[in-house]
């Protein structure tokens, strides 16, 4: 699904709602897919950015255990765990159209 995309938190705290529309938003295809994550050691569900280019760098951290936690007219909400080297944050996904 093609969107727009702004995570909605930096370093897993929440970036305040007056500043998400003012933060350039990612463009691309995201898929959600369950697959075997070797940071977990089991099977997650994961949000990523579709590259078409298989050896580029993921645009976003991908988001394990991700569930799509709110829809409406302005978009979807995907949450989930993001990992940042060797910590992980919650981060949330705020997609839409353009």
């Amino acid at each position: 699904m093609y969107v727009l995309i702004t995570p909605r938190r930096q370093m897993g705290v929440a970036v305040p709602k007056d500043q998400l529309s003012k933060l350039p938003p990612f463009k691309g295809d995201v898929q959600i897919v369950e697959s075997q994550c070797s940071a977990l050691g089991r099977i997650t569900r994961e949000a990523f950015i579709l590259n078409s280019v298989g050896h580029a760098r993921d645009a976003l951290p991908r988001l394990l255990d991700a569930s799509v936690t709110s829809m409406g007219t302005q978009g979807l909400i995907i949450s989930g765990i993001e990992q940042i080297e060797e910590a992980f944050y919650f981060q949330s996904w705020w997609c839409r159209f353009e």
